[in-house]
C-alpha cells in the first residue's frame, strides 16, 4: 500500500478511527496490529522476517541490561549484532557477494558461473534492522533504558508510517512518544495533514512527473545528447529529493495525526554550502546513525591504533577522520544497494568529504588572503552551486544500473544536443525552477519563523490541492527508497 494510493487512504482512515476510540491502555495494540497487517499486505512471507528479529533483540537487550559483568554483556551484544547483520547480509548481499567472488574466480577459470539464489526481498529491511542495531548498542552503552514491554518495543520497530523507509528514529526518543497519552487534537491533526499534503505534492507532482523523462533518458542516453542528458541528471537530483523527502513528510505527518512526533529527515539539503552540511541535512536519521554507530567508532579505533606511532606524520585526528569517513561512506553506499554503482556513489562522497577536511585550513587561509571572506553571499552561492553539482554527479552512479551505463550516460553529456524530447524537457525545467523558488520561500519562512496570515495559508493549501489534481501522475508508483 503506497501512501498515495486510495487503498492506503482507506486503511489509514480505519486505523485513525480505531486508534482514537481505543482506550489509551490498548492503543499500542491497535497500531501494532495495523502495522503488521500493513507489512504483511505486501507479502505474507515478510512478516516473520520482521517479527523474529524483533523478538530476539527484545530478549537479548533484557539479558544485556540485567548482566553486570562487562564480558558477558559484550557477548550478548555481539550475538545480537550477529543475528541482525546476518539477516540483513543474507537477504540483501548474498547474491552480490557471490557474483563478486565468482567474477574474480572467472578470471582464472572461465567455465565457472554464478547462479543467483532466488530470495524474497523483505521491503524496508535495512530500515528496521538499523533500528534494532542502534537499540542494542544504546542499551549496551546505557544510552537508553531497556524496554520491558514487548508490545511497545515491537511497535517502535514496526510502526507503519516509518517501517518501509524511515525516518530511523532512536528508541530513547520514539518509545516515550508511543507511551504518552494521546487525545483527539484537531490542531495537531491539521498540522499532520499539511505535511501529508506537502509530501503528496512532492511525490506525485514533482518526483513522479520528472521520473517519466529521467527514466527515458537514463535508459537510452544515446537518443538524448548534450543538454538533454545533463538536465536528466539534474532532474533526477530533484526526483529523488522530492520522492524521499515527500515520503518523510508523509511519514512524519501520519505519525503526528496519531499523536506521535518523529524526527525531521530533510532540511533543505540542496542549499548546503559544502558536502558536510549536505549530509547534515539529507536523510538526517541515516546520516546521524552512520555518524554515531559507524564513523565515530571507526575514527576512534584508527586514532587509538596509530597513537604514538612516530612514523605517522599526519595528526591522529586527521587519520581518524579520513579513514573513518571513507569507510563509513563506502558502507553507506553499500547499505543503499548491493551493486558496485552504489559503492562508487558512496565512495565519491567519502573521497570528497575527506578532501574537504584535509584542505579546510588551506582554503580558509586562501579565502582570507584573497579577501573572499568579504563577499560572504558570493562565497556561499558558489559553494552551494559546487556542492549541488558534485552531489548531482554522484547521483548518476546512484541511478545507473551499472558502471558501464553510468559512464555511457556521462559520455553523452558533451555531445551535440538533440531536439528530441525538448518540449517535455522545457516543462520539467520550468517545474523544477518553480519548485526551487518555493523551497527558498519555505526555507525563509521556517528559519525566520515568519507568521503567515491565515488567509494566505488557506490560499496556498487550496493552490496545492488544485496543482495536485491537475498535474499529479499515477499514484501507484512506489517510492525510490522502498528498494533499500
Amino acid at each position: 500500500m503506497v501512501f498515495t494510493s486510495i487503498q492506503f487512504i482507506i486503511f489509514f482512515a480505519v486505523v485513525f478511527t480505531l486508534f482514537h476510540i481505543t482506550p489509551h491502555k490498548y492503543k499500542w495494540f491497535t497500531l501494532l496490529l495495523s502495522s503488521y497487517y500493513f507489512y504483511a499486505h505486501y507479502k505474507l512471507e515478510y512478516l516473520p522476517l520482521l517479527v523474529v528479529p524483533t523478538l530476539l533483540v527484545f530478549l537479548i537487550s533484557i539479558k544485556i541490561s540485567r548482566t553486570t559483568e562487562k564480558t558477558v554483556r559484550k557477548r550478548w551484544l555481539l550475538f545480537g549484532l550477529f543475528i541482525t547483520l546476518s539477516v540483513l547480509a543474507f537477504f540483501k548481499y548474498v547474491n552480490f557477494i557471490g557474483d563478486s567472488v565468482f567474477s574474480i574466480v572467472k578470471i582464472f577459470n572461465k567455465g565457472v558461473h554464478f547462479t543467483p539464489i532466488e530470495l524474497i526481498w523483505p521491503i524496508g529491511i535495512s530500515f528496521y534492522i538499523f533500528k534494532l542495531i542502534s537499540y542494542l548498542i544504546d542499551v549496551y552503552k546505557e544510552n537508553t533504558e531497556v524496554e520491558l514491554h514487548l508490545g511497545y518495543f515491537a511497535l517502535y520497530v514496526a510502526s507503519f508510517p516509518q517501517l518501509l523507509a524511515g525516518p530511523i528514529d532512536r528508541a530513547k526518543n520514539f518509545i516515550p512518544e508511543l507511551k504518552k497519552r494521546v487525545y483527539f487534537d484537531l490542531d495537531r491533526i491539521i498540522e499532520g495533514a499539511k505535511l501529508i499534503l506537502l509530501g503528496i505534492f512532492k511525490k506525485m507532482v514533482i518526483s513522479d512527473r520528472l521520473a517519466i523523462y529521467v527514466n527515458e533518458v537514463f535508459s537510452k542516453p544515446s537518443d538524448f545528447h548534450g543538454i538533454n542528458v545533463l538536465l536528466a541528471a539534474y532532474f533526477f537530483a530533484f526526483q529523488i529529493y522530492c520522492d524521499f523527502s515527500g515520503y518523510s513528510d508523509m511519514a512524519i505527518g501520519l505519525s503526528k495525526m496519531l499523536g506521535y512526533e518523529s524526527m525531521d529527515n530533510f532540511k533543505f539539503p540542496y542549499f548546503s554550502k559544502n558536502l558536510t552540511q549536505f549530509w547534515n541535512r539529507w536523510h538526517i536519521s541515516l546520516s546521524t546513525w552512520l555518524r554515531d554507530y559507524l564513523f565515530l567508532p571507526i575514527a576512534y579505533s584508527v586514532m587509538n591504533m596509530i597513537k604514538g606511532n612516530r612514523f605517522m606524520k599526519i595528526k591522529v585526528e586527521t587519520w581518524g577522520y579520513v579513514i573513518g569517513m571513507f569507510i563509513t561512506m563506502f558502507l553507506g553506499g553499500l547499505w543503499h544497494g548491493a551493486t558496485w554503482t552504489m559503492v562508487i556513489w558512496g565512495s565519491i562522497h567519502g573521497l570528497f568529504l575527506s578532501i574537504g577536511y584535509l584542505t579546510k585550513k588551506l582554503r580558509r587561509k586562501t579565502y582570507k588572503k584573497l579577501g573572499i571572506n568579504k563577499f560572504k553571499r558570493i562565497k556561499i552561492f558558489f559553494g552551494t552551486l559546487f556542492t549541488f553539482n558534485l552531489v548531482t554527479f554522484a547521483w548518476i552512479f546512484f541511478r545507473s544500473e551499472s558502471f558501464g551505463k553510468a559512464m555511457n550516460f556521462i559520455g553523452h553529456i558533451g555531445l551535440k544536443t538533440s531536439v528530441k524530447g525538448n518540449g517535455y524537457m522545457l516543462f520539467n525545467l520550468i517545474m523544477v525552477i518553480s519548485f526551487i523558488i518555493f523551497e527558498l520561500i519555505y526555507k525563509k519562512i521556517e528559519e525566520e519563523q515568519i507568521k503567515v496570515p491565515t488567509i494566505i495559508k488557506l490560499a496556498g493549501y487550496t493552490f496545492f490541492i488544485c496543482i495536485i489534481i491537475v498535474l499529479a501522475v499515477d499514484s501507484s508508483n512506489e517510492f525510490i527508497y522502498f528498494q533499500f
